[in-house]
């Protein structure tokens, strides 16, 4: 029995750290293009740029992939299995989570992970709603079940991975890439025909997420903005040329795969948005140009809405009035902290508010986003490149599996007790119990802790040291505590692996 299940790629003293990035989707390129640039500077790494080209459920969203490394200049490969497997790859940057939509039975996160590769993940974008739905989003998805490392924004973002995901221990709060990509915002250009169709106007960005829905009891809730609404502001904008407006689509939008309840009532809003001639539709891959070159904003639900924190500029978000979806603590603040509105009055108010120079929220709209995004110095993929390096080779001089033991009880001290903490192929770090008057006691200095406090400690494999009670506790680690079910083992086989270390068969 391999307590990690898998065997990551060893590495060796003096060698380059082989590290891969698979390219898939050029909107998701922001998310990690300052760890790619990092690494590449970076004499630590050897690094690969592979373009994975598949036909998966949403492969509109890579349709114009080889386009953008090839206007960006990129240097790629053809991903190849037999190549790849040769190049035996210590890490592999994925851009996505979500292995049967955007990826083929062959390319699942979990075959990289077969070959000896260390799976990083970096969100593709932030971390926004905290209803059920989005936490199996966020937290639950394979790519993230089997990734070495997770890197988020924020510390406060970090505990509710604590709080919900499995694979916890892989979290690193080091901050966004996407965030460094705003340090220089010179590089970010609107097009040539925007700059002349603008005419010195000012410009306004219109951001909108596809129309979305969810089940709340026996009831469809839409939880983006009513598309009516839209809808007559779209008229209002067509009527008031001293404004000049970018309209941002989700990719969804673009590619002409919004839900069939809403295709009428979008055909009639693109209609009037393309018929306008003070309005450019930007289905661009990078939308950073628009965002930063924007005079002020109105976004709905997306994680773009924290992103557009980093400008400085007035923001107004639209909600939908039915909406009760709960957002993350870690944006809260933020969200909080621009104007809100849910009807086309509100949007109207919002442009003729911007018109008149006024923006009362503009102080407590840059103390929310420093306080919600605490990494903004551009160095966040430097950040992650350092502790990829450090990490990989921290890992050759970890010989020992850490291990935490439940049930601190009669079968444990029967069984194992003080020889186990003399096996020279474990260190035990942490003992639980439910036992709650043994919780902050220790035994020879190894901390007893309740069982909720194993969300915040790091372990190869927890060991349930209980016959009787074996059922309970692991659902209890299982759907309470979301503990890894790949790191829970009963004592028998536990003492079954250790004696196959001790005769070298494990």
């Amino acid at each position: 029995m391999n307590l990690n299940k898998t065997s990551y790629t060893p590495y060796l003293p003096n060698e380059k750290i082989r590290i891969v990035f698979l390219f898939q989707i050029p909107s998701f390129w922001p998310n990690w293009e300052s760890v790619y640039n990092a690494c590449l500077n970076d004499g630590r790494f050897d690094v690969k740029l592979l373009w994975l080209p598949v036909q998966s459920i949403f492969s509109f969203q890579m349709k114009t992939a080889e386009q953008f490394l090839s206007a960006s200049n990129l240097k790629y490969e053809l991903f190849d299995e037999q190549s790849f497997i040769s190049y035996s790859p210590h890490v592999v940057v994925i851009q996505s989570p979500y292995d049967a939509s955007h990826r083929t039975t062959d390319t699942f996160s979990r075959c990289f992970r077969n070959f000896g590769a260390r799976i990083v993940y970096i969100p593709y974008g932030i971390e926004i709603s905290d209803i059920e739905t989005s936490r199996i989003r966020h937290f639950y998805q394979f790519a993230i079940l089997n990734a070495w490392r997770i890197y988020t924004f924020s510390d406060e973002m970090r505990t509710d991975y604590v709080k919900h995901c499995p694979n916890r221990t892989a979290v690193r709060a080091l901050g966004h890439p996407k965030f460094d990509g705003y340090a220089d915002k010179s590089r970010f250009m609107l097009p040539e025909k925007v700059r002349t169709d603008a005419a010195g106007r000012k410009i306004l960005l219109w951001k909108m997420h596809f129309p979305a829905i969810r089940r709340e009891g026996q009831q469809d809730v839409q939880i983006t903005p009513n598309i009516a609404e839209y809808i007559r502001f779209a008229i209002w904008v067509t009527n008031h040329k001293d404004f000049y407006f970018i309209f941002l689509p989700h990719p969804v939008i673009a590619s002409g795969g919004t839900n069939e309840m809403f295709k009428p009532q979008m055909a009639q809003l693109m209609a009037i948005l393309e018929s306008a001639a003070n309005v450019y539709i930007d289905c661009a891959d990078d939308y950073r140009s628009a965002l930063l070159n924007a005079d002020a904003i109105i976004i709905d639900r997306s994680s773009l809405m924290v992103e557009a924190g980093v400008t400085g500029k007035p923001i107004l978000y639209m909600h939908n009035p039915e909406n009760t979806e709960k957002l993350t603590d870690a944006i809260v603040p933020l969200v909080e902290s621009y104007y809100q509105g849910t009807t086309a009055e509100d949007m109207i108010h919002f442009v003729e508010m911007f018109k008149s120079g006024i923006d009362p929220n503009r102080e407590l709209r840059e103390d929310a986003f420093g306080k919600c995004v605490p990494f903004t110095d551009g160095m966040c993929g430097v950040r992650i490149a350092d502790d990829i390096a450090n990490s990989v080779v921290a890992e050759q001089s970890a010989t020992k599996r850490k291990i935490a033991i439940f049930a601190f009880g009669a079968q444990f001290h029967y069984h194992g007790g003080k020889g186990l903490l003399q096996n020279k192929n474990i260190e035990i770090v942490v003992f639980s119990d439910n036992n709650a008057s043994l919780w902050g006691t220790d035994f020879c200095n190894i901390p007893i802790v309740e069982p909720l406090k194993l969300r915040e400690c790091y372990f190869d494999a927890i060991v349930i040291f209980s016959e009787s009670f074996f059922s309970e506790i692991y659902k209890q680690l299982v759907f309470e505590i979301n503990i890894d079910i790949d790191k829970i083992f009963r004592f028998d086989k536990f003492f079954i692996w250790l004696s196959s270390l001790e005769d070298g068969t494990a």
